[in-house]
């Protein structure tokens, strides 16, 4: 088996991807060729952070197509170059475990990993015989299961020279998850054995954290080119760092705040909700804001914006007040992540939306033009299944008479008009009514929990094929 695990992990290097920590704050992709000689090129890098991936190139011949809202790296090699490898370093004691899954169903990946405690590189693997610590030659169909490591399974890299141990080698998808102690470097191999090689999901995960990238090679993804040439490198832009001064005699003391998106790495206009000795404010922030400080007080400020993910941040004063300033850097929402809109109110038992309303779909507004790429589906929910009857003397706007189903209906179709009516085109937004199928309470104890039931949901539909959604809650 050693034999074997050497004899595929060193066909020419294709895409290194370097995740500098466990918990994946930040991570670098390098794209690398092997001359005959075995020598390594480093042609071109790419910083991957927390929701995007920039590229840097040092060759004006190169090629690569990065997508950022889906962290899709698409690479190429030449003919007879099917390793793609990544690099994985411990920078805290963790628990690895990653999947893969091919991007055709006709696919078949191996993966050798291999770990050393101080810097390992991939001609270190073959010049100082560096043997896998996990290795999966998975003879099953992989597009249903994935292939990788697990928490939950327990089988490990093992002599398979026994028929059992064999059967349970080539066909357990997923092997046992490695302990990784600071310091710690991993290499991972993923070797093409079948099919036509259009790639990978990766998923790496520890300690309860991941992160997703879609490796694809380029004869799949050909309508997306990107031509990254030298004179385009992108010089990453990073806050500058913050300089906390001594506080002049009689001034406030202030906690300032820069939001940034963490993708586009500008600021964005966002609304800062802060809470302390039990009274909550809010303020709108175009790009910065801040809040005077009290001695001796907990302070917690929610940062969010539509589209974003919100980010908590907490904090406590003592006697010395200074003031300083932060950086915020808030992540766009990716599939099967949600993020919140409050006070988007209508009046009871109608469809007619409370003139409040107007500012929270503003909001969704201003989104929806400045993402002039994404559809979504407006989607309403009720308190219940009750039957909804208007008094015959309510001839106001909105009044309705009918099942809580064809209210919500009607609420995300009053939403859907206001954005047609500002702009947004019609084919880009879906309304349907769910009534109380779905309750976030389904015995409501008070009057707050019955309002989280009555909302609006948006969901972000897929561009195109395989590409990822996202859900909205939009509170009511």
């Amino acid at each position: 088996m050693k034999l074997l695990c050497n004899k595929y992990s060193f066909t020419a290097i294709n895409c290194l991807l370097v995740f500098t920590s466990c918990v994946l704050f930040s991570s670098y992709l390098f794209s690398q060729s092997v001359a005959q000689n075995k020598e390594v090129e480093i042609v071109r890098e790419i910083v991957v952070e927390e929701s995007g991936i920039h590229a840097i190139s040092k060759s004006s011949s190169d090629t690569i197509v990065i997508d950022l809202n889906n962290n899709v790296v698409v690479y190429n090699y030449p003919e007879g170059y099917v390793s793609f490898w990544y690099k994985i370093y411990a920078k805290k004691d963790c628990e690895i475990t990653f999947e893969i899954f091919p991007a055709e169903a006709n696919n078949r990946y191996n993966y050798f990993l291999y770990k050393a405690n101080g810097d390992l590189n991939v001609s270190d693997v073959k010049s100082k015989n560096v043997y896998p610590i996990r290795a999966n030659l998975f003879a099953d169909e992989m597009e249903k299961s994935g292939t990788g490591l697990s928490i939950t399974s327990n089988v490990n890299y093992e002599d398979t020279g026994s028929v059992s141990k064999a059967r349970r080698f080539y066909h357990s998808a997923y092997h046992g998850a490695v302990t990784a102690i600071a310091g710690d470097v991993l290499l991972l191999n993923i070797y093409h054995l079948k099919g036509n090689d259009c790639g990978q999901q990766f998923t790496l995960k520890s300690n309860n954290q991941s992160q997703k990238f879609q490796s694809l090679y380029q004869a799949c993804f050909e309508n997306h080119r990107a031509n990254v040439k030298t004179e385009r490198i992108v010089n990453l832009r990073f806050p500058p760092k913050v300089i906390v001064k001594p506080l002049p005699a009689g001034q406030a003391a202030k906690a300032s705040y820069v939001i940034w998106d963490s993708l586009k790495h500008k600021t964005i206009d966002a609304e800062m909700c802060w809470t302390k000795k039990h009274k909550t404010s809010y303020t709108t922030v175009k790009g910065t804001g801040e809040i005077i400080l009290e001695k001796n007080t907990v302070y917690t400020i929610i940062f969010s914006a539509v589209g974003y993910k919100s980010k908590p941040v907490t904090f406590l004063t003592t006697d010395s007040l200074i003031s300083f300033s932060r950086y915020v850097f808030l992540t766009p929402v990716k599939e099967g992540e949600n993020f919140s809109m409050d006070k988007i109110y209508f009046y009871p038992n109608t469809y007619a939306m409370r003139p409040e309303a107007g500012h929270e779909l503003n909001k969704l507004l201003k989104y929806l033009k400045a993402n002039t790429e994404i559809r979504i589906e407006i989607q309403g929910f009720t308190n219940g299944n009750n039957r909804i009857k208007a008094s015959p003397d309510d001839m106001s706007e909105g009044s309705f008479t009918g099942s809580s189903k064809k209210l919500s209906k009607m609420r995300a179709e009053k939403i859907k008009n206001y954005l047609v009516e500002n702009g947004i085109a019609e084919d880009r937004l879906i309304s349907n009514g769910f009534g109380g199928s779905q309750m976030i309470y389904e015995n409501p104890r008070n009057q707050e929990e019955a309002n989280k039931n009555i909302r609006v949901g948006i969901q972000i539909l897929p561009q195109k094929e395989g590409a990822y959604s996202s859900s909205v809650q939009v509170k009511r």
